[in-house]
């Protein structure tokens, strides 16, 4: 499982799927809270055999950041991890929320 950098909406459609959705993470690299959640969501990746995490900037990709949050109806948090299922229900959850555990309680 790796990270991939997405500029547009569609560029989320193209990646591997996790357990059938589109797992973005909204982040800072100016946070030090938003470090640490992708230092969370990376050590998670390491044992995941397959599928992409999408990562958005919210500083340099502003307008995806917002766009994300009107598409998929969720109000703009960062750091955010999103999942998309295949239902196309979105789950979130924000700063210290953000686990490898919330991640492994996806269904």
């Amino acid at each position: 499982m790796r990270f991939v950098s997405v500029a547009r909406l569609d560029d989320l459609h193209h990646l591997e799927r996790f357990r059938g959705g589109i797992l973005v993470l909204k982040h800072s690299p100016r946070c030090s809270i938003s470090l640490a959640a992708h230092h969370r969501v990376q050590n998670w990746m390491n044992t995941q055999p397959e599928g992409h995490v999408a990562l958005v900037n919210v500083l340099t990709d502003r307008d995806l950041s917002r766009q994300l949050a009107v598409e998929w109806g969720v109000e703009h948090e960062s750091p955010q991890l999103l999942w998309k299922d295949a239902q196309g229900t979105v789950h979130h959850i924000s700063h210290f929320g953000i686990s490898g555990e919330w991640l492994n309680d996806l269904n």
